[in-house]
């Protein structure tokens, strides 16, 4: 019976320092994820920080620390994703934006994203995929499938869904110059059809001149013409046509930043814009006409203090 006694005594003596022990583990658990804690913190917010001066690839570097820590985290591999977008490296950028998708197959800022890298890549097939699931979830994004025809050029079904949502009371106002624009289109062709021994006019036959002899200056005068007949629709696809061929040539991003700020597309101009500037070299005049569509971008968006800015700099340029 003592000896019982001896036994009870001695495991009171030790239990707490067991518990104690066992709390002394939990703690130092608790402080070893508290540290990752604080240094994928630490990390991710210098990625962001990064990330909006332009250091794409410090941003990068941070964000594959953020990963070592927490390899399937979400906004990392959206981050990741956007990153590589803003650097035009569109592989990469679709790589961890499907990954990000893995995570929430219905995330409708990860659609919109990976649709904007599809229309980069030019693959508009996969743009349109991409824009019929966001329109699952928004209806009201239904109009934008519109523009993704116009540029893949199936000007077919891109009349047929204006006309749709036309009926439907669902085309927002911002489409007005693209309705009249498609329907200019489609009364040249009806009128065409009714008389064909009218005479050709000079926008076909620069364009017959066009086809013969790829001459870039009666390109121009092809664009302009379009221009000048508002013909917005046709300016749009001839435009990116001639940007893929002639890729330094500034003229031709202006054509396309035009047309797109008639369009009421104001942040796919200031893209566009943006890129074409950059071949601009000792022409002031042409510069100029740069900063009054970038003016009219920013405006269009409301961001009025940068569209006054490039306002100010036509301005000084055209003294």
């Amino acid at each position: 019976m003592l000896e019982q006694r001896l036994y009870i005594i001695i495991g009171l003596l030790f239990l707490p320092m067991k518990i104690f022990a066992q709390e002394d583990i939990a703690s130092k658990e608790d402080i070893l994820v508290e540290q990752k804690q604080i240094s994928f913190d630490t990390f991710f917010f210098e990625a962001l920080q990064q990330k909006s001066i332009d250091n794409f690839d410090k941003a990068i570097y941070a964000l594959e620390a953020c990963q070592d820590i927490d390899p399937d985290n979400l906004a990392v591999l959206f981050e990741f994703s956007k990153n590589y977008y803003y650097q035009n490296k569109y592989t990469e950028a679709e790589y961890y934006g499907l990954k990000a998708m893995q995570i929430t197959p219905n995330n409708i800022y990860i659609l919109r994203h990976l649709k904007e890298i599809k229309l980069k890549k030019n693959d508009f097939k996969g743009a349109i995929k991409f824009q019929k699931s966001i329109i699952s979830q928004k209806k009201d994004e239904e109009a934008d499938l519109i523009y993704i025809y116009i540029r893949s050029g199936d000007i077919e079904s891109a009349k047929a869904l204006l006309q749709k949502l036309e009926r439907e009371n669902r085309l927002p106002d911002s489409f007005n110059s693209l309705r009249e624009s498609l329907l200019q289109e489609k009364t040249s062709i009806s009128q065409n059809n009714e008389n064909l021994n009218i005479p050709t006019s000079r926008l076909d036959k620069l364009k017959k001149s066009y086809n013969s002899d790829n001459d870039f200056e009666t390109l121009k005068q092809i664009l302009d013409r379009e221009l000048k007949t508002k013909q917005y629709l046709i300016l749009l696809s001839d435009s990116k046509d001639a940007i893929n061929k002639y890729p330094s040539q500034p003229f031709v991003y202006l054509m396309n930043g035009i047309a797109l700020n008639k369009l009421r597309k104001y942040n796919e101009a200031i893209i566009i814009l943006g890129e074409g500037l950059e071949f601009v070299i000792d022409e002031p005049v042409l510069e100029s006409q740069f900063m009054e569509q970038l003016s009219l971008s920013y405006k269009g968006i409301g961001e009025n203090k940068k569209a006054t800015s490039y306002y100010n700099k036509m301005l000084e340029l055209r003294k």
